[in-house]
């Protein structure tokens, strides 16, 4: 059942009331409480309700695997623009990884996507990818706004229209050590700061702007942070980033999904540490046993 909204005289439909969060959002960006609507109005598309806040129109694209090779890519890196790409959700083999290195390194900047209940998939993914040379700068929602967003790890975070949902403000969202950017297809028109996914080639690049790039993620109880210049982790996550590239061969042969792996990864490494710690025992037993053998023979 949908919901009516009356926000600032415009009304829109919503599967959900928005909770306490998003219309914070509305009242600090676009100065609106959000009421519920009980009279017949005209019912606008979410799709169009940035139009009703002027701001500076700015945007940045970002763009799917499957458009790397559109005139529109290439119009954008070839330009000096630097893009957004978005890691498949699938487990991809060798052709689609060098697809991405060769976007990445044309300039293109990895995302990542996030999903609310399983936020370990993304962490574990965002490790693995930080291995092969694809680390992300942020993360993309494709559900929608969810408030549980607010009380994961802080960096940038890119979220999808969802046309049955009220959107964030099409501005740049901070929340505390987050940030929020509004995604959608390109409907014909940019109002306020928005990310244009899979744009046609024909947009101006005169008032492209990049978002503020950066994620964190806590992997195995390790925290990371990845930031345009680089990753920021302690030792043993270094060390896990390392030996995770040993997954890369074990993924594209078993055909098993990123959490599946990456997911036993912590307990992989306890028991080679067990195993290891075992060895070193032993061989300290051993050296003892060689020691009282030696004095006991003088």
């Amino acid at each position: 059942m949908s919901n009516l909204l009356n926000i600032c005289g415009i009304v829109i439909a919503s599967s959900q009331y928005p909770d306490a969060t998003l219309q914070q959002f509305y009242r600090q960006y676009y100065h609106c409480e959000i009421k519920a609507e009980q009279t017949k109005a005209e019912i606008q598309s979410s799709n169009d309700l940035s139009m009703f806040f002027p701001y500076q129109d700015t945007w940045w694209p970002v763009f799917t695997i499957d458009q790397i090779s559109s005139e529109s890519f290439q119009k954008f890196v070839h330009n000096g623009i630097r893009p957004g790409i978005i890691l498949p959700d699938e487990v991809f083999g060798f052709p689609h990884y060098f697809l991405l290195k060769e976007a990445v390194s044309q300039g293109a900047i990895p995302i990542v996507l996030f999903k609310t209940e399983q936020p370990q998939y993304f962490a574990a993914k965002a490790t693995f990818s930080t291995a092969i040379g694809l680390r992300p700068m942020a993360a993309f929602v494709s559900t929608g706004w969810d408030e549980n967003l607010i009380s994961q790890p802080a960096g940038s975070y890119i979220i999808q229209l969802n046309s049955t949902n009220l959107p964030i403000p099409s501005r740049e969202v901070k929340q505390g050590k987050h940030l929020f950017y509004s995604a959608k297809g390109f409907n014909g028109h940019v109002s306020g700061y928005e990310i244009i996914i899979n744009p046609p080639p024909d947009l101006p690049l005169s008032n492209i702007r990049y978002p503020q790039l950066g994620i964190s993620w806590k992997f195995n109880n390790i925290d990371y942070v990845s930031t345009p210049e680089h990753v920021s982790t302690n030792l043993i996550g270094y060390i896990f980033i390392g030996l995770s590239i040993v997954v890369v061969p074990l993924d594209l042969i078993l055909t098993t999904t990123y959490p599946d792996l990456l997911g036993t990864f912590g307990s992989y490494i306890s028991w080679i540490s067990l195993v290891v710690g075992l060895i070193l025992l032993l061989l300290l037993i051993s050296s003892i046993i060689r020691r009282v053998r030696k004095n006991g023979s003088n």
